[in-house]
């Protein structure tokens, strides 16, 4: 168990993070115009998406839901854990959906401000999520 723990919360920390991160490098992106500058920022966009976050995440989701099918837990809590874990995986596709609007669209007049809704989404979701493992309130 203590080893499915830390799994469980290294996965958690890689994908946070790179949740936090991406909604700023799809938004940086979206500002620049250079063709070189363009094709090297969105490899390096889709790789942070593709192989850190994607497989974090699902590392993440994997070792939590085999942490509680373990332990039998079925509390209020931990519903309202899971329907913040759904709205960060939720983030985690609307930030796929915006990197693939990045590379398709030469005009981004939305993007910024998508980025910046998900942007602010996701630290509130994250926050929800600890507070409610940590403290257990139901």
């Amino acid at each position: 168990m203590p080893l499915l723990k830390l799994l469980h919360f290294a996965a958690l920390l890689c994908w946070c993070g790179a949740l936090l991160y991406l909604p700023a490098l799809i938004a940086g992106g979206a500002k620049r115009s250079d063709d070189i500058f363009e094709r090297n920022h969105a490899q390096l966009t889709r790789m942070v998406f593709t192989l850190i976050a994607t497989p974090a995440a699902l590392i993440a989701i994997g070792s939590g839901t085999a942490l509680f099918l373990r332990d039998g837990i079925i509390e209020g809590w931990l519903v309202m854990k899971l329907t913040a874990v759904a709205g960060m995986a939720m983030c985690h596709a609307f930030c796929g959906a915006l990197l693939v609007r990045m590379e398709s669209q030469p005009e981004r007049g939305g993007l910024t401000v998508s980025c910046l809704a998900v942007g602010a989404l996701i630290p509130l979701l994250i926050s929800a999520t600890l507070w409610l493992v940590l403290a257990k309130p139901f």
